[in-house]
């Protein structure tokens, strides 16, 4: 066992301890991919895993995991080695838990007779009950519609199993077995990482691992202080944005919820004020965290401004948040919040916009990472199926590159393999590709949406969860907005009809074709300053329409034989570019695209800070 910490041993264990630690967190992330049984945490990576130190706090590089908080509280004297714990009480989770169908195992660390640690892994089960398949209704008006609550309570006791209690969590899922299989899986990465933490323990010691623990949260405030605020001028910088209501909630006919926060930066750190946002609403769009857990989320947005910088829970010694009680992000019991999704994407991009305005636009473009759909009903054997699956989205563009294509804001997340799709549920993937013209056009590009094209084989319901599909993702510094979602039921024929982006309930029968256009990010930067090159490699590989590179670029292609086959005519495409030029009024910073001044004029938006006024040209 190593005890020696002198100065030169000291930066070598740090490193060896930490990597010790990120080891364990990736291998259980792996360990769950291999083992989970539901489809969105196997084959989409729907979940998470964290270590923390002895008081609850993150040493790991921060994904979003939950908090041990509520076990440490609950249980301080009852915990002994062998204990599981488990959860999904969002209003009794500290924050961390904000939905239903996200279960969240525990395991303490023990060395020596004392717990040193905590290991967890939650994700987000394919179904624990509720009013819809999946567990996340739209229309729920209270969190009892929505599923089982389980509240912070031993599964295993010094390594016994409650079967009463496991099987009453299993009897209340639709899909019992796939429930079985993902709790399981987060139970034995949990034990894994616990193995893999006390070996951490007993080889270097206690004193010097728990030094370590210290020094990477302190790294990580240290970080902030050094390398992020140094880069935002001290002041206060507000920003708004929206989330689209229409026809989630009979109960409540209104259209959007507002969100709106302000940046106050200090030489002591960063606070954010989220007054402005609009109260708690009746339907599913609350999200229950907590202010802890709201600093370490916008923390993450500051990587776009130090790549390297590792995100733990240190990010609370620099970053503080602050939100008036009984709004959309701290709802009052019992709120739903089964599509605490949107807010929760949106103060990603009220972030953005604020940091936006701070640094004179050096930031990434807004994007909407996560648009699902789902289809549920009886398969050929008679059996229930349920069919989730998150498409992700274009990201937006950035002051130096294009966006990603096809991403979702879950780290680590896949799409799920059209094979996969077809051999188990009732469809058929005729069409998988990126969606043209879906990149909001900059001198940097926002990345591609999916274009999917769904062949139902039997009848069914669909349910589709997305945002953005009248407020599109705004693009920065002259940047143009991206496309913004489309659901389209039966293209191209008599029957089509464009579909709500929020609907619990669509009615499908055997040859309907579903089409999947998920939106494209914000574009980045003056778009006739983009290289015409690159205008006729999008073209070329389709990404980008002839049209759109005339019209948004100014960019001429003169066409060749073959239809991929374009060059640029670099004298008609410089004095076309030099015409829309001169003819144009000042590139705002922020452009949301027409709908958003179209509603802004008509009054149903209320615009309160001076990103509404700038936010594109009328």
């Amino acid at each position: 066992m190593a005890t020696s910490t002198s100065s030169e041993l000291t930066p070598i264990l740090f490193e060896i301890v930490e990597g010790a630690l990120e080891s364990a967190r990736r291998e259980m992330e792996l360990q769950v991919d291999r083992t989970a049984r539901s489809t969105i945490v196997r084959e989409q990576h729907d979940h998470r895993a964290g270590i923390f130190d002895v008081g609850g706090n993150s040493v790991t590089s921060l994904s979003f995991a939950s908090t041990p908080t509520p076990i440490i509280s609950r249980f301080t004297g009852k915990t002994d080695p062998g204990d599981v714990f488990i959860y999904n009480d969002v209003y009794k989770s500290d924050g961390g838990i904000t939905h239903l169908p996200d279960i969240c195992i525990t395991v303490p660390v023990f060395h020596k007779g004392e717990i040193v640690a905590w290991i967890q892994c939650f994700g987000n089960v394919n179904d624990i009950g509720g009013d819809t398949p999946g567990s996340v209704p739209l229309a729920a008006f209270e969190i009892f519609q929505e599923g089982l609550m389980i509240p912070p309570v031993k599964l295993f006791d010094r390594g016994v199993r409650n079967e009463a209690l496991y099987e009453t969590i299993l009897n209340n899922s639709r899909f019992p077995e796939d429930l079985r299989g993902d709790i399981d899986a987060f139970i034995n990465a949990c034990r894994l990482a616990e193995v893999r933490v006390e070996e951490i323990f007993d080889r270097y010691g206690k004193e010097v691992v728990q030094s370590v623990f210290e020094g990477l949260l302190e790294r990580c405030a240290r970080s902030f202080r050094e390398s992020v605020l140094p880069l935002i001028p001290d002041g206060s910088y507000d920003f708004e944005d929206w989330c689209e209501y229409d026809g989630v909630q009979p109960l409540e006919p209104r259209r959007f919820i507002k969100l709106k926060a302000t940046l106050t930066k200090s030489a002591g750190g960063l606070h954010f004020d989220f007054s402005g946002t609009d109260a708690q609403v009746v339907g599913s769009l609350n999200w229950p965290g907590s202010e802890t857990y709201y600093a370490k989320f916008m923390g993450t947005l500051f990587k776009g401004f130090v790549p390297d910088i590792v995100v733990n829970d240190g990010v609370n010694r620099v970053i503080t948040c602050s939100v008036p009680p009984g709004t959309v992000l701290s709802p009052e019991f019992p709120a739903a919040c089964s599509w605490r999704t949107y807010p929760l994407l949106r103060i990603l991009d009220i972030g953005l916009g604020i940091l936006g305005k701070a640094s004179g636009g050096f930031v990434p473009a807004s994007q909407e990472s996560i648009s699902s759909y789902g289809m549920h009903g009886k398969g050929a054997d008679g059996a229930f199926y349920l069919l989730r699956e998150i498409t992700g989205a274009g990201s937006g563009a950035r002051p130096f590159a294009d966006g990603a294509d096809t991403v979702d804001v879950a780290p680590d997340s896949k799409n799920m393999p059209g094979e996969f799709a077809e051999t188990f549920f009732p469809v058929r993937i005729e069409t998988l590709g990126l969606r043209p013209d879906s990149g909001g056009p900059g001198k940097f590009r926002g990345g591609m949406g999916y274009l999917k094209d769904v062949r139902i084989l039997r009848e069914g319901t669909v349910i589709l969860h997305s945002d953005r599909a009248v407020l599109q993702p705004w693009g920065v510094s002259g940047g143009k907005a991206g496309a913004g979602t489309i659901w389209i039921l039966n293209p191209g024929t008599p029957d089509e009809r464009i579909l709500p982006g929020k609907t619990d309930r669509v009615p499908v029968k055997p040859g309907d074709l579903l089409r999947v256009l998920s939106p494209g990010g914000g574009g980045w930067g003056d778009a006739l300053d983009r290289d015409p090159d690159a205008v006729r490699v999008d073209v070329a590989r389709r990404l980008v329409s002839r049209d759109s590179a005339r019209d948004d670029y100014g960019v001429v292609l003169v066409e060749g034989a073959d239809p991929v086959d374009v060059a640029v005519d670099a004298a008609a495409t410089e004095a076309l570019r030099a015409q829309r030029r001169a003819g144009r009024a000042p590139l705002p910073l922020f452009d949301r695209g027409a709908a958003f001044h179209r509603l802004v004029a008509e009054g149903v938006l209320e615009v309160t800070t001076d990103d509404g006024v700038v936010a594109g040209a009328a």
